[in-house]
């Protein structure tokens, strides 16, 4: 074996070579840390992030929290360059814009219904009835803006029909029970603080959408969430009436900073995260394959399929991902060196009856001497060399499978200078 090896050390440098070749073409392993864009302190987003960075830390991931203004500030921070946002929660249904179409999505994380509050001693039977008052539409960079806006629009209420004001969260909502605004949006979860707070506040209620069909038809992106009498509350039986409303998701965006290796082990701390439900969401239904605005990721499509991959069900995921690693360089590794070793074994052997035949080259001549009559003249010398030869014969190491030949070649060489002293 170790003749097989010294005579080809060159296949070290091939493999070497090729494995560099194969570094370079397969993805990078994953990251030990990367950072999620959220949302407003307080707020749902935030909230979520926060669970699920407490929980991907338990797995050896560090998840680096982002505050931002909401969903338009984070699709911003996906598509820009000089940051190191790869992950970003977004709602749907936000209007499309240039770019977006190298981000993907992981699925979405739970409903964000679209909240209007309003006091309780102002009448809202219709949100037409909103002409000419004051209305909170979120500040800029949230998502909850974009949002209200539209759904105005689409009830004839453009920006010179109300006075829009750029106030969201506890600014806006305070604003409206002070009487400084008349109502407001909010694109949130059930179960961030805000909404809660507002929800249990007896100054105001939230409107209910009339007609349902219309706003399905018209907001194609989101869906109408029906929430039944005291869904959010059965103790104080909040709402007190059974209310429809548009919704959107919370969907988990990336970019291409994005690896792709992490979107199970994410998917899978998410499933955690969110495994008990809420007021709004059954247990296990998120995260969910959609609704989503972006195509899922490859890996993430395989999760919703067939759940946690192979290797995951049994180590953990920096271990399987480096079986998986190993897999991915070993198979093309291999196709590419079955010629080579096909290749070695007879090279092998030709290098091996190399060093045996190259000393015929010498007997054949001194053959053709003998035929033709001039040996006389080299003849002390030849017997010399000859003699020195079966000295340097017995001195080579070849393998023993090739013995016979080296043992030819002595009988010959004594055969040889058996004539010329004859």
């Amino acid at each position: 074996m170790m003749h097989f090896l010294k005579a080809n050390a060159w296949l070290a440098l091939v493999v070497a070579a090729l494995t560099g070749v194969l570094v370079m073409l397969v993805d990078p392993a994953p990251p030990r840390e990367i950072t999620l864009a959220t949302g407003a302190e307080g707020g749902a987003y935030e909230r979520f992030g926060r669970l699920l960075a407490e929980r991907l830390a338990e797995d050896g991931l560090a998840v680096n929290l982002r505050p931002t203004r909401g969903s338009v500030e984070n699709l911003d921070l996906l598509l820009a360059e000089n940051n190191d946002v790869a992950i970003a929660l977004v709602q749907t249904g936000l209007d499309a814009r240039e770019g977006t179409d190298a981000l993907q999505a992981l699925g979405a994380v739970f409903p964000e219904p679209v909240w209007i509050f309003h006091r309780r001693d102002m009448r809202l039977g219709s949100l037409r009835e909103l002409r000419g008052r004051r209305v909170a539409v979120g500040t800029p960079g949230s998502g909850t803006r974009p949002v209200a806006l539209a759904v105005l629009a689409a009830n004839g209420l453009t920006e010179d029909a109300v006075e829009v004001l750029d106030l969201g969260g506890e600014v806006a909502a305070q604003a409206v029970i002070d009487g400084e605004a008349d109502a407001l949006f909010l694109v949130s979860a059930a179960a961030g603080a805000l909404v809660d707070e507002l929800v249990h506040d007896p100054r105001l209620t939230f409107h209910g959408l009339r007609r349902r069909a219309a706003y399905e038809a018209r907001f194609r992106q989101m869906k109408i969430l029906s929430i039944g009498e005291g869904q959010l509350d059965l103790a104080a039986n909040l709402p007190e009436a059974p209310r429809d409303m548009l919704a959107a998701a919370a969907t988990l965006v990336v970019n291409d900073r994005f690896h792709p290796g992490l979107a199970p082990l994410i998917l899978h701390a998410a499933s955690d995260v969110l495994a008990t439900g809420g007021s709004l969401a059954r247990p296990g239904a998120f995260p969910a394959a959609g609704p989503v605005d972006f195509p899922l990721t490859r890996e993430a499509t395989h999760y919703y399929k067939y759940g946690l991959p192979f290797l995951m069900r049994y180590v953990n995921f920096w271990t399987a991902s480096m079986f998986d690693r190993v897999i991915i360089y070993a198979i093309p590794l291999l196709i590419m060196l079955f010629p080579v070793f096909k290749v070695a074994g007879p090279l092998y052997r030709w290098q091996t009856r190399r060093r045996i035949f190259r000393w015929y080259k010498h007997l054949r001549e001194i053959d053709q001497r003998l035929r033709t009559g001039r040996i006389r003249e080299t003849l002390d010398e030849d017997i010399r060399n000859l003699e020195a030869l079966q000295d340097e014969i017995l001195s080579v190491n070849v393998p023993l499978s090739y013995t016979d030949e080296l043992y030819e070649l002595h009988l010959h060489v004594d055969w040889v200078i058996g004539r010329l002293r004859g």
